[in-house]
């Protein structure tokens, strides 16, 4: 069952603010800000409560609270004063530091005492911080609140200062079924709310918070929009349901329409059929992007002639009769946009994208799609692409931006790359290069689907790849918070796609051969492969990896991110092996050995010789991964990684031994160092495997 949002515990605090109607895409960045912030805010002013909720609707925002004390809780704080030389002076009096002190924390004296720090003995006083009641400090809490929250424009209206995203007709605010008056420019302020706008156009007296959703339903309004967000679901299921199919699932635009009514229904329309010979992604993101209209299809996902509008009224044969006449309109348009494109094939769109800029710095898109068919060829070469396959990345590289040119693209900038796919398909185009046209902008959003197949793998990751490397190039390098091109996401999708696409490619071997395509391509390549090993750490964090898991496999300088991954996964599921820790210490301390030596000999030549091995027991260590040894290869090739970790167990009592037994560092150099070479030629394979000195035990 979906999650309502309702709020926990005895209602007894409401802070509704009354507008006119409020852009849909404002409201839930407000609601979310708005809800974070009062309840960090009562904590901060020790307010004690149980939960707290953001409602909204296109004509107001409402804040209620569960189980708000009415009063601050008291807090005694210790607060640190002079140092006891600065406090007293030779005879033992109090100095003006002290003096000072006292009077600044309106204490006296003798409540000061002497207490022993790290820095030495300073004096200290204990204040009772002083406990308002919540009434009195919440005027100033809310007008905070009102004037901080997040809308992308805000205005003024009339004679007023305050700025919101739309002029406020009324506050309403109550804690424990008292009034508080929030006096704000002189805006009404009273224990009276408005019903629907249209439906029930009053003021309405709220006696009690607890009353509040319940009086404002009897009035037309569900203020929760989790709920209405459920119950515009039901009624479209429902709706299309009667009309012959299934509503097409559209979550976005399932939030934008809660926020546009404040009861809903559903009302079913239809359109002509002849409008089915345009491609459904047409008429689909028509009645998406400029009507808010839901698409109804068949049980084959095919498109029918039917469409759901969610209105804020009981919909009447004007309301029908109105949105079909709306939907034709654009519908001609869609029909003319699309003939128009059909008049040449989309191949012959490819020549005029030499006049259209990508970027000041970085030419033109037709010199963009060069790049990516560079790009692409290191690629393939990288990862052994067939020739088949290899003509088609090209094709679908030459292709891919060739809709940017359409009159449908023109219209609706959201249909790029899909409309390519459909024109692409008509054109007869092999059915891969297609989908890879539509495939190189995924994943667009969070949760979106990856690329399937070689040839659209390929060919997003060369996208990928080239908008990272030409935004680094010219300076647009994502900090903090900021990242205006997406680019943070674009590397996720690059780590995502080669793992979930079982590509084996070495992204820094890629890299280095591609940075001659930009300014100053070479001095960038290990920036960006820091800023993609960055979003690796997180995506492997998500996959349910630990911390040193993922840095003992993502601090070896290997940019294969399929191999690392599989590498993480394995001792992730070996961990759970009692032996697993007994393996790790073993390795550790031959590490620990050989490195603390490597550190303050850096380029010391070491050499092995089998003649110098004294003891049985650095004869036996030698003897076992000596034996040991092409398996050991075999295993890291064919990423057999359990079974090397059993061998490494194996080989536990025989490295137990040659530690208990033998002094690697012995006083004769020769027999030191032939025993630090030992220990090197063991540890060699595991160097670009991973760093198992940062797996805790």
């Amino acid at each position: 069952m979906a999650d309502t949002g309702q709020i926990k515990g005895r209602i007894n605090f409401l802070c509704e603010i009354g507008t006119e109607e409020i852009p849909a895409g404002y409201l839930t960045p407000a609601t979310e800000y708005t809800e974070k912030i009062f309840r960090d805010t009562l904590t901060e002013y020790r307010i004690k409560y149980e939960d707290i909720r953001v409602y909204a609707t296109p004509r107001r925002i409402a804040i209620l609270g569960s189980n708000i004390s009415d009063t601050q809780e008291s807090l005694e704080e210790e607060i640190k004063g002079p140092s006891i030389k600065a406090a007293y002076d030779a005879v033992g009096k109090p100095t003006k530091a002290l003096i000072g002190f006292v009077q600044g924390n309106n204490v006296e004296i003798a409540a000061v005492y002497r207490k022993t720090t790290e820095k030495g003995e300073y004096v200290f006083c204990k204040k009772v911080l002083e406990s308002k009641k919540t009434a009195e400090v919440l005027p100033s809490i809310l007008e905070g609140i009102i004037a901080a929250m997040p809308f992308p424009k805000r205005m003024r209206w009339s004679d007023k200062h305050i700025t919101f995203a739309r002029p406020v007709r009324y506050f309403l605010v109550i804690l424990n079924n008292n009034k508080i008056s929030l006096p704000i420019e002189n805006i009404p302020s009273r224990n009276m709310t408005r019903g629907h706008f249209i439906q029930h156009n009053k003021m309405i007296q709220i006696e009690s918070p607890e009353d509040y959703e319940t009086v404002l339903e009897q009035h037309g309004v569900i203020v929760n929009h989790n709920r209405r967000k459920e119950m515009i679901r039901a009624a479209l299921e429902d709706a299309a349901k009667k009309a012959g199919g299934v509503m097409l699932h559209d979550e976005e635009l399932l939030e934008t329409v809660t926020f546009l009514v404040e009861y809903p229904y559903a009302a079913i329309c239809e359109f002509d059929r002849s409008y089915l010979e345009i491609p459904d992604i047409v008429l689909i993101t028509e009645m998406k992007e400029h009507q808010k209209y839901f698409a109804v299809m068949d049980p084959a996902g095919k498109l029918l002639n039917k469409f759901l509008v969610v209105t804020n009224n009981p919909p009447t044969q004007y309301v029908k009769t109105g949105n079909e006449r709306v939907i034709a309109a654009r519908f001609n348009d869609g029909k003319f946009f699309f003939n128009e494109d059909r008049k040449k094939k989309l191949e012959d769109f490819v020549e005029s994208l030499k006049s259209v800029l990508f970027h000041k710095e970085l030419g033109t898109i037709y010199q963009k799609i060069e790049r990516m068919n560079k790009i692409a060829d290191v690629i393939a070469e990288e990862i052994s692409l067939s020739k088949d396959e290899t003509e088609k990345v090209k094709r679908a590289i030459y292709l891919c931006k060739a809709d940017l040119n359409t009159a449908m693209v023109f219209e609706f900038t959201s249909l790029q790359g899909k409309i390519g796919k459909v024109y692409a398909l008509l054109d007869k185009e092999d059915p891969e290069v297609a989908e890879a046209i539509d495939a190189q902008y995924r994943p667009r959003f969070s949760g979106d689907r990856l690329p399937e197949g070689k040839v659209s793998l390929v060919v997003s990751i060369s996208e990928k790849i080239d908008n990272i490397f030409g935004s680094f190039s010219v300076g647009n390098i994502p900090k903090g918070s900021q990242d205006p091109y997406a680019l943070r996401r674009q590397a996720n999708a690059v780590v995502e796609m080669v793992i979930e696409g079982k590509i084996n490619m070495r992204l820094d071997c890629v890299l280095s051969r591609v940075a001659v395509l930009y300014r100053g391509g070479g001095s960038l390549v290990n920036k960006i492969l820091e800023f993609i090993n960055a979003r690796a750490k997180t995506i492997f964090a998500e996959h349910g990896f630990r911390y040193d898991e993922i840095d003992a496999c993502l601090s070896i300088c290997n940019y294969d991110y399929l191999e690392l991954f599989s590498r993480a996964k394995s001792i992730n599921e070996y961990r759970a092996n009692e032996n697993f820790s007994q393996m790790l210490l073993s390795l550790k301390r031959m590490n620990n050995i050989y490195t603390a030596f490597r550190q303050k000999n850096r380029d010391y030549m070491l050499k092995f010789d089998p003649a110098l091995l004294l003891e049985d027991a650095e004869k036996a260590l030698n003897s076992f991964f000596e034996s040991k040894k092409s398996d050991i290869e075999r295993y890291i090739f064919e990423n057999r990684y359990i079974e090397l970790f059993n061998l490494l167990i194996a080989g536990k009592p025989v490295i137990d031994m040659f530690f208990d037994r033998v002094m690697v560092m012995a006083e004769e150099v020769k027999v030191r160092d032939n025993r630090l070479a030992l220990l090197e030629r063991i540890l060699k394979p595991f160097k670009t495997l991973m760093d198992f000195s940062k797996i805790s035990e």
